[in-house]
């Protein structure tokens, strides 16, 4: 087992972060046991010296629990660290979102029926005049779009899986940013038949006004049949190129910026159910504990050593859809990555590590997905492979989205091919909206569909 540079920066940060936190509760033992008020009698009077003394403690409290969280930061980077050197996965197997039973989700209504949408919460779909009702001329709410590979799901039930409080938004850089009366469900995802056969299979995201609580809802408020064709709103024509318009390119649109370094967003989440208190505790120490290696100048999790290349090799293993593959190590990926730890253009996200070691079914090999910056359709001559089950996790920010992570087969090492797997037909597309793209050649195309 190396142990490496990084990784006796990890343990003495942690064990530094143990004794300061051991030294901080005694501290705080000390500052209320001691008899502040009989010594200093004669500088202030006893209130004020209890006043003092309780300010003081609950500062050093304070202290004592930043420093345990990043203690506990350090243990848990450095057990994912010892995963990555083995080649072991450690993705997280329970839910981070806090389901609701059935009866403090009653309870809750009674209490307030006006209150939004939980998770574990069943809703159905409203029929599509009443969302037609909701939408604006160019087929929004609230800046929303309401997409036509919605429509396919209306009088559907199914229970919601996070609150969309946030979204990450890749294209432009923006970050995370801040969305309302939004919900999500994992098993709804864009088909792309309106949107060029875009095959991303991104996570809808759905308004609560276009959804109802069965039995207890009434039908919304209809007027005259409302005459919107959804399919015209999903592209327009810029520059003679066509570009199409989803509720990822969109983003910007429905949402506001959150700041980083703010903490409001993890009280959010833990309020509204979008996570439980274990896993916000885990993102938090670990982003604690990178904050302060930052501040030490030693290295942050994860540690990735790319090749130091401008280039990056690239291999064909026609995988197909059903077979069984095995995600090769850090240590085995790290030589297909160039110096901006991309393959052909695909970067390789630091979540993606949590799957490393792991055998997974193939969903899915992709050849075309929406440039979320531009709309433009791209075709790409290097295709992805989509993994059953292996969605995001938040990470450290918590992002709600489970969105699908991107793969390319020098990554992986087939296990089997199980009998009657065959390559798929897949559609032609018009070639107004395709931009044949090199991956080697237009990483900044490819780079925006990581969505890790």
């Amino acid at each position: 087992m190396r142990f490496n540079s990084h990784r006796r920066s990890f343990v003495g940060t942690t064990i530094l972060a143990i004794f300061s936190s051991i030294a901080l509760v005694m501290l705080v033992g000390t500052t209320i046991h001691v008899p502040w008020w009989t010594i200093g009698q004669h500088l202030l009077p006893e209130w004020g010296i209890r006043l003092l003394v309780g300010l003081a403690a609950v500062a050093l409290s304070a202290l004592a629990a930043a420093a345990a969280l990043v203690a506990i930061g350090g243990l848990v980077v450095i057990h994912r660290d010892f995963c990555e050197e083995r080649g072991v996965p450690y993705f997280p197997v329970r839910p981070r979102e806090r389901i609701a039973g059935p009866m403090t989700l009653a309870i809750r209504r009674l209490l307030n029926s006006g209150a939004g949408l939980r998770p574990g919460e069943m809703v159905e779909v409203r029929s599509l005049p009443e969302i037609l009702a909701t939408l604006d001329e160019r087929g929004c709410l609230d800046g929303w779009p309401c997409m036509p590979e919605m429509a396919a799901f209306c009088g559907h039930r199914f229970p919601v899986q996070l609150r969309g409080e946030k979204v990450w938004e890749y294209a432009q850089g923006s970050g995370m940013r801040r969305v309302r009366n939004a919900v999500l469900r994992q098993a709804l995802r864009c088909d792309g038949q309106s949107h060029g056969g875009c095959q991303a299979a991104c996570q809808l995201i759905w308004k609560e006004a276009w959804l109802k609580r069965p039995w207890t809802d009434s039908p919304g408020p209809l007027g005259a049949p409302r005459q919107l064709d959804l399919g015209a709103h999903t592209h327009v024509t810029v520059e003679g190129r066509l570009r199409y318009i989803c509720q990822m390119t969109e983003i910007q649109r429905f949402s506001s910026q959150l700041h980083m370094r703010g903490l409001g967003h993890y009280w959010r989440d833990l309020r509204v159910g979008n996570v439980r208190l274990f896993p916000l505790l885990v993102a938090l120490s670990v982003r604690l504990f990178n904050g302060i290696q930052y501040r030490l100048g030693g290295p942050k999790w994860p540690v990735l050593e790319p090749m130091n290349s401008d280039s990056s090799p690239h291999q064909n293993l026609g995988l197909q859809p059903g077979q069984m593959v095995r995600v090769k190590s850090k240590h085995a990926i790290e030589p297909t990555l160039n110096r901006n730890s991309r393959n052909r253009g695909l970067e390789f996200g630091v979540e993606q590590l949590f799957f490393c070691g792991g055998s997974y079914r193939i969903a899915a090999s992709i050849d075309r997905i929406l440039h979320e910056g531009t709309g433009e359709l791209l075709l790409l001559k290097t295709p992805s492979i989509l993994l059953e089950g292996v969605t995001g996790i938040g990470g450290i920010i918590l992002n709600p989205l489970n969105e699908f992570y991107f793969w390319r087969e020098i990554w992986l090492d087939p296990e089997s091919t199980p009998a009657g797997v065959s390559p798929g037909g897949r559609a032609s597309l018009p070639t107004t909206a395709i931009s044949e793209v090199e991956a080697s050649l237009a990483p900044s195309s490819e780079a925006n569909f990581t969505k890790t």
